[in-house]
């Protein structure tokens, strides 16, 4: 019987330098202090390969970029560490995706990203200035949201890194990106840069109501949305893909900040997901199926890498 191997999505830090309106990050203060420190996230990274299986780990946050005192510093010794881990062996090879907003990542940063970071996906949400700002986008001294993103994308694309886009659809753009996203294509190709992939995330409701009564979109509205972004983006090359709020809830296999992870049975909803123990106390996929009553069919479903 041939190995098992698996994907992760791990929420490296809560802390975030933007402030955008729909998202809910788990950073009050004792949940920022109980984040694992730099040590400790090269433990879990090395726990998650040798131990668990895992050939494939997105990286997002929070904003992963800005972990540490001095960012970017404590996420490049990351990466510095994870290519420890990369190899011609396909079996061998730990594969890395990066979400980010960007801010942060300069030519300095994607030059240790080369040969380490497969992927990198940044969320663009509109490309008007007005809605960055109302969303929380344009936060602080990070402003110019947009106009970043696409030098951003000028950078990856330099180093040659895949590029990914994702949206997250709701009440204020449903209406609007559609008719936005073929000339956020035509921008980012003028900085001589490609996309290969764009996933439209439904806003997903975290059992907070007054949160979701400006975000939160029905099955109806989203899936007019697909049919419109669809049309809009016929003939450009780019994969797409629309995660409703089924297959979020479906899929969820968070690893958190304080290395434990967040997942969901038959019938939760955020505020009654489960959590798992520190996953560098299990010795394998197995004891974590057993010990949570983890849907292994489902979770194989969702997070199984074939090779």
């Amino acid at each position: 019987m041939s190995e098992s191997y698996y994907k992760g999505y791990w929420m490296v830090t809560n802390r975030c330098n933007l402030n955008c309106g729909y998202c809910v990050l788990e950073n009050a203060p004792h949940q920022r202090k109980a984040e694992l420190d730099l040590n400790a996230k090269k433990e879990l990274v090395s726990h998650l390969y040798h131990q668990l299986g895992f050939r494939r780990l997105t990286l997002s946050g929070g904003e992963v970029l800005i972990i540490g005192k001095k960012p970017p510093s404590d996420f490049i010794e990351l990466l510095r560490h994870i290519r420890t881990f990369r190899s011609a062996d396909p079996a061998k090879n730990l594969e890395i995706e990066l979400y980010t907003n960007g801010t942060y990542l300069d030519d300095n940063v994607a030059c240790e990203m080369e040969g380490v970071v497969d992927l990198v996906a940044i969320t663009i949400d509109s490309a008007d200035n007005n809605f960055l700002t109302d969303i929380g986008r344009n936060n602080g001294r990070f402003k110019n949201y947009y106009e970043n993103i696409i030098r951003v994308c000028g950078i990856l694309a330099n180093r040659g890194i895949e590029l990914k886009l994702h949206s997250v659809i709701g009440q204020k753009n449903h209406l609007t990106l559609p008719g936005e996203v073929s000339s956020i294509l035509d921008a980012i190709e003028k900085a001589s840069a490609g996309v290969s992939a764009w996933k439209f995330y439904q806003y997903m409701s975290y059992d907070a109501p007054e949160k979701d009564k400006f975000h939160a979109i029905s099955p109806e509205l989203y899936q007019k949305f697909k049919e419109e972004t669809e049309e809009a983006l016929t003939g450009r090359n780019v994969r797409l893909h629309f995660k409703d709020n089924e297959e979020m809830n479906a899929s969820l296999f968070n690893i958190l900040s304080y290395g434990n992870a967040q997942y969901m049975r038959a019938n939760d909803t955020w505020s009654t997901s489960q959590r798992t123990g520190d996953l560098r106390t299990y010795n394998s996929m197995s004891e974590l199926f057993a010990k949570h009553e983890i849907n292994e069919t489902l979770f194989r479903r969702f997070h199984e890498v074939l090779r």
